[in-house]
């Protein structure tokens, strides 16, 4: 760096330090870290010229450190939120704030791609502490939007019907959630019911067999699954405690039937 181009940093920074509401519009987009970090030291920067330096990507982890420490930051619900949701700030940072925000905010968080694991794990965490406590709608919404599937476990278990129902609309619901949640010893005749009549998921063969595997399964739902399973999964159902007595039974005395059927299928 020349001497004019030193000189011309070290007047930006004498500059921030004191610079008026007009001078530091400009100032907040320079590059060089040092006025930067005068800029911070200036008591008159306002919350919203914080939000455009804290919405900067280009800011170098130092600085972020610094606004993560900034007590103007602390008290401020809306910068720590921002603060988040930069694609810079570190883990370390993040899981500070991140049992701070509102639930739907938290969700949001979830959702941001560049967000660390750890601060989704936290923050999903936060949220599974949290559901007992919420009311329907907000419940409602929850299950309409959120990608944890931890989350999402718990609220294919929830005791309205409702709540379950617009789960299994949730674009995150994956198969092996589902299957997860029927094996569960406290499962809701309600969810087997829903999937047992839901078109998106009543045909993939592993809810199928998952949905067989409970007692909450009534022998007429169960006639719809059993023509589709394999002879191996026949025999082992028809001799699990965990079927119901009725759908054991129908097997046991239909076994060659619906296996000759399953044939004729392919």
């Amino acid at each position: 760096m020349s001497d004019h181009d030193l000189l011309d940093l070290y007047r930006r920074v004498i500059k921030a330090r004191q610079a008026d509401i007009e001078e530091r519009k400009a100032l907040l987009f320079d590059k060089a870290e040092e006025v930067l970090n005068a800029l911070l030291d200036n008591e008159n920067l306002s919350e919203q010229e914080l939000e455009i330096l804290i919405d900067r990507k280009d800011l170098s982890v130092e600085i972020i450190h610094r606004l993560g420490g900034d007590n103007r930051i602390l008290s401020s619900y809306g910068l720590k939120k921002s603060l988040l949701l930069n694609p810079k700030t570190p883990a370390s940072i993040s899981l500070k704030y991140i049992g701070q925000l509102f639930t739907f905010d938290v969700v949001s968080i979830m959702l941001v791609p560049f967000v660390p694991p750890e601060v989704k794990v936290a923050g999903e965490e936060q949220l599974c502490r949290k559901l007992t406590q919420l009311s329907l709608g907000e419940k409602l919404t929850l299950a309409k939007r959120t990608n944890g599937e931890r989350l999402l476990t718990l609220l294919l278990d929830d005791g309205s019907k409702e709540v379950v129902s617009s789960v299994l609309m949730n674009p995150f619901l994956k198969e092996r959630i589902i299957c997860t949640a029927i094996r569960k010893a406290t499962v809701k005749p309600h969810l087997i019911e829903l999937l047992a009549t839901n078109g998106k998921w009543s045909c993939r063969y592993d809810i199928r067999y998952a949905l067989l595997r409970t007692r909450h399964l009534t022998l007429g739902l169960a006639l719809n699954f059993l023509q589709g399973m394999i002879a191996k999964d026949l025999r082992d159902l028809s001799n699990d405690p965990q079927v119901s007595i009725q759908v054991r039974n129908y097997i046991k005395s239909n076994l060659t039937k619906l296996s000759n059927e399953k044939k004729k299928s392919f």
